[in-house]
């Protein structure tokens, strides 16, 4: 498996050198969002386009008009969110320091039987409700929109993810499974106590899936400051929902997911 990993890696480094050298010429100056919608509409590449918009200045319309003309002009979600990002100087900033030109670390490389897939996060809604009318004590959990993720893999995945050298990989990722609710939902316990005193956070043990974890053999595309590790479940998974968990409070000390809030980023995906 992780030679199947590892194969991944030297894709991964390749599929960068050539997004570089695929990134219009302009890549480095100004982009407008006149630009993007060409580029998504002559179906460029999304890593393509991506790339082209870390490289841009930043000079996007990120005003609510400017973001419904993008969706009513089929940008996808994850490039207007790359742009409402680099809209930001200081974050375009943080995030082009972070990742250095190599492996973006807010991203999740995901590898299966059908080929590698980039992982973009999300944040979860958070969810508190009550156990026995308020004497149960309460617990919050963590909900995805929808029943299930649009990423559908097999039962042996592999990940690679870039962890700050300053962290321990345990403490900096969860595999978590999610239970699908009837309103549409899926949702994870990440924090409960009970009505006498105590509460604990972290995502329940139940719902945490056992991994292997090794640093990748091969760094050359691991951004300044952090490592690349391969992450692969002990055990083939069963068919469900399922995320990878990246801390918040650990990623923002890095320096990376500009915006940050306090919630941690969720890397969606599902086994049928």
């Amino acid at each position: 498996m992780f030679r199947k990993t590892a194969f991944a890696l030297a894709a991964l480094a390749a599929a960068a050198a050539a997004a570089a050298a695929a990134a219009p010429s302009w890549a480095q100056s100004s982009m407008s969002n006149e630009d993007v919608i060409a580029l998504v509409q002559a179906d460029m590449s999304e890593d393509i386009i991506l790339a082209a918009i870390r490289g841009a200045d930043g000079g996007f319309d990120t005003s609510a008009a400017g973001l419904l003309s993008l969706k009513n002009a089929g940008v996808p979600d994850s490039i207007i969110s790359a742009m409402v990002t680099s809209a930001s100087p200081a974050a375009a900033t943080s995030s082009a320091e972070a990742s250095g030109g190599g492996f973006n670390p807010e991203t999740v490389s995901a590898s299966d039987a059908s080929g590698t897939h980039t992982m973009r996060y999300l944040t979860p809604n958070i969810r508190t409700a009550s156990r026995g009318f308020g004497f149960g004590g309460v617990a919050q959990y963590a909900t995805l929109a929808g029943t299930s993720a649009q990423l559908r893999m097999d039962a042996e995945p592999s990940f690679v993810i870039a962890v700050p050298d300053n962290a321990q990989v345990q403490s900096y990722f969860t595999l978590a499974s999610f239970a699908v609710r009837s309103n549409g939902t899926r949702e994870v316990l990440i924090a409960g106590g009970s009505g006498f005193g105590g509460f604990s956070t972290g995502i329940h043990p139940d719902r945490i899936v056992p991994v292997t974890t090794q640093l990748a053999a091969n760094q050359s595309s691991a951004p300044a400051g952090f490592s690349l590790y391969e992450i692969e479940p002990v055990s083939p998974l069963a068919s469900g929902e399922y995320a990878v968990v990246i801390s918040a409070g650990l990623a923002a000390s890095a320096g990376i997911f500009a915006g940050y809030n306090g919630a941690d980023s969720f890397y969606d995906f599902g086994v049928d």
